[in-house]
């Protein structure tokens, strides 16, 4: 059962295109596995369509045509991660970092500084101790893992902000893995953590 849910303001903001995309990415994931979010986020993208509709028309600037001419001349954004098949992650791009801890990178840092990975944790494994400078948002497709205050299963939905330092561990049981995004740097606790954490480009 899933039991921890992103705040409204963070639906508002995915609904609005206000967020970078790797968050948007994780609030995507959970509403996908979540009624309640699907429709909460979807009640906020009618309530904006709404508002749009509401507007008084606007005169296109004379140049619109010409920039949205160059526009198809320009790269292609970058595709979409994968699906999560966990099937077909057990034979991905797993990259080991620690004993029993490994990383996938999905996304790369874009323009807002912000990446997005799948982290797989094996039972009983922590983490090293950290804070953030910056938002992460974190929604578990499987296992389960605690911070010490709270445990989180599958579904779940994290967002941790540069107040919160903890160390998660995972729980018994299968592999937690969790698709994460994260906006600027972990803040490691221990010295082992300042020397690995510029390894790991989180």
């Amino acid at each position: 059962m899933i039991r921890h849910h992103p705040a409204d303001t963070t639906l508002l903001a995915c609904a609005a295109g206000r967020m970078p995309p790797a968050h948007a990415r994780v609030i995507g994931v959970h509403a996908a596995l979540c009624p309640h979010c699907a429709a909460g986020l979807a009640a906020a993208e009618a309530a904006g369509g709404a508002l749009l509709e509401a507007l008084a028309p606007v005169a296109l600037a004379p140049d619109a045509l010409a920039r949205t001419l160059a526009r198809l001349d320009a790269a292609a954004p970058e595709p979409a991660p994968p699906g999560f098949d966990l099937a077909a992650l057990a034979s991905g791009r797993w990259r080991r970092v620690a004993p029993g801890i490994a990383i996938m990178p999905l996304m790369a840092r874009d323009a807002t500084d912000s990446r997005l990975d799948l982290i797989r944790v094996a039972p009983g494994r922590a983490l090293l101790a950290h804070g953030h400078s910056g938002a992460e948002t974190t929604c578990v497709l499987t296992g389960a893992f605690t911070d010490g205050a709270d445990s989180y299963g599958a579904g779940d939905c994290v967002e941790t902000d540069p107040a919160v330092a903890h160390q998660p561990r995972a729980l018994p049981g299968e592999d937690c893995i969790c698709l994460i995004a994260v906006t600027h740097h972990l803040r490691p606790r221990s010295w082992l953590g300042r020397v690995v954490r510029p390894l790991l480009g989180m």
